[in-house]
């Protein structure tokens, strides 16, 4: 089991609300926001404990003061696609899980989530089902025997695909070239060989739903 130790950190940010408003109003505000935190810390702790006990390593203040940046941006970018902190405690904790059993780095692995998620109402994907395409696309990549660099650009342009809709041009050949066990996925989820995926692709046809559909029939296989 992969670890990438520089994209984990320590959310050490709590909020302690407004007190211009008076002190009660201050005081419900202080215990809600502290609450939210405690639970944001929990789940850190969590992720923490299982990296330090598969690497048997030790943190400096140092590596956490570094580390916290990276989480605290990564966390800011599940809290655009969840709705409460129960789903970004869920977020958080289904984007690690995935980074850690597929080798995959952490805030790539978020980016994919996120994208599947920004999509999810047009298509028609659960919460669940955004963490299975996910694991899915990074299980698909990680076996395609690349470097950790080459996964990380795979995932960044099968993301940035998502954006747009549909993978074709440039991501499309950055895929093949660093992660060709994510087409061949794709193309086994379609029932086509590696040439006609690749004139589909030329023809704007691999939009982001025949990529869920291809994914969700791929997953026996990946």
């Amino acid at each position: 089991m992969a670890t990438k130790l520089g994209t984990l950190t320590l959310d050490l940010v709590a909020k302690i609300g407004n007190f211009t408003q008076g002190m009660r109003q201050a005081s419900s505000s202080a215990e809600r926001e502290m609450g939210r935190a405690s639970s944001s810390v929990n789940v850190m702790n969590g992720m923490l404990g299982k990296l330090a006990a598969t690497a048997g390593a030790a943190f400096s203040v140092g590596q956490i003061i570094s580390y916290t940046d990276k989480y605290t941006g990564l966390q800011n970018k599940l809290k655009l696609v969840t709705n409460s902190q129960s789903e970004l405690n869920k977020a958080m904790q289904d984007t690690f899980d995935i980074a850690q059993n597929t080798g995959s780095a952490w805030d790539s692995t978020a980016m994919v989530y996120q994208r599947f998620s920004e999509n999810a109402k047009r298509l028609g994907i659960t919460m669940s089902e955004t963490a299975s395409l996910t694991e899915t696309v990074s299980k698909a990549i990680s076996i395609s025997g690349g470097s950790a660099a080459s996964a990380e650009a795979a995932l960044m342009q099968f993301g940035q695909a998502l954006a747009s809709g549909v993978l074709r041009g440039e991501e499309f050949n950055s895929i093949s070239e660093q992660a060709p066990g994510l087409l061949k996925a794709i193309a086994k989820g379609m029932g086509v060989n590696i040439g006609e995926l690749r004139a589909m692709a030329g023809e704007g046809k691999i939009t982001g739903d025949v990529l869920v559909d291809s994914l969700s029939k791929a997953k026996p296989y990946i």
